[in-house]
């Protein structure tokens, strides 16, 4: 009686869905920056309703959103494990952003476009951290992961308390927070950071003080996207001092420039302390049985 030998499964095709699973969405969003870009810097008045200062701090936005454009496009087919996490930043930065520019921005005729780049950077920053295989990624030093643990900590800690002074005044019958967003509606950064952004911040850094193996490379992810967010804040609060606008600085300008310095320290040593020979992640978000 003869015995069939088993088909080794072909692993070809999933070899080459796994790349185009990362590639394309990198491509959509860039293509997408481009595009929200280009109507932002030639459009005819895409910024109706808002003040001098907030134009053209939306106008250096989409300057250095060619930028990232540029970078994205770079790393599209990239198969390095850090290169993997330094794409999924940059996701994490169009995804907070321009969800900015559908909360809090009057609707121009980029509004579709902006939905696109908040839906596909968002669900390919998601299925990207979900596919992380902790076992792959070295562990850091202890002191390397508590400090960082307990500066994200701090940050978040920082700007909670500094959005709620603002906040629960108004809620306990005090006068209305300002800014606001259009129509009088809540301010985005005040529903994306207490919603997202800060607990996300919180739960890197728990995790890092609990010395998880997962935590490294998502600390990489936190701090290479508060240095991007904070970059280009600032690109546009300069931008608005030189062209002489009325700029108003908030209660985090100060302590955000430290953290920026602070986070473009902590890229360097976690770039330094991930080397990954293989890709880091799995193929899918769940593996065949």
């Amino acid at each position: 009686m003869s015995t069939a030998t088993p088909t080794r499964p072909d692993r070809s095709r999933t070899v080459v869905r796994a790349g185009l699973r990362e590639t394309w969405p990198a491509v959509v969003v860039a293509l997408g920056l481009v595009v929200s870009s280009a109507y932002g810097l030639l459009g005819t008045r895409p910024y109706r309703g808002l003040d001098a200062a907030t134009v053209t701090a939306a106008r250096a936005q989409d300057v250095c959103s060619l930028a990232v454009a540029v970078v994205l496009l770079a790393l599209a087919r990239a198969g390095s494990a850090r290169l993997h996490l330094v794409r999924l930043a940059l996701l994490a930065y169009v995804a907070y952003s321009y969800a900015i520019y559908l909360l809090g921005l009057p609707m121009n005729r980029a509004f579709l476009v902006y939905v696109v780049l908040v839906a596909v950077a968002a669900g390919a920053l998601l299925d990207g951290v979900l596919r992380l295989r902790p076992g792959a990624w070295p562990r850091a030093g202890r002191r390397l992961e508590a400090g960082t643990g307990g500066f994200l900590v701090a940050v978040t800690v920082m700007f909670a308390l500094l959005w709620l002074s603002v906040l629960l005044p108004f809620a306990l019958g005090g006068p209305r927070p300002h800014p606001e967003g259009p129509g009088g509606v809540a301010y985005p950064v005040y529903v994306l950071d207490l919603c997202v952004a800060l607990p996300c911040l919180a739960a890197v850094g728990v995790l890092l003080l609990e010395h998880r193996r997962v935590a490294g490379p998502l600390a990489l992810v936190a701090v290479v996207k508060i240095v991007t967010l904070f970059t280009v804040l600032w690109a546009g609060a300069v931008a608005g001092l030189v062209r002489g606008d009325d700029v108003s600085l908030g209660a985090d300008a100060g302590p955000s420039v430290a953290m920026v310095a602070v986070c473009v320290w902590l890229a360097t040593r976690w770039w330094r302390a991930l080397p990954v020979t293989g890709t880091g992640r799995r193929a899918h978000l769940w593996p065949e049985e």
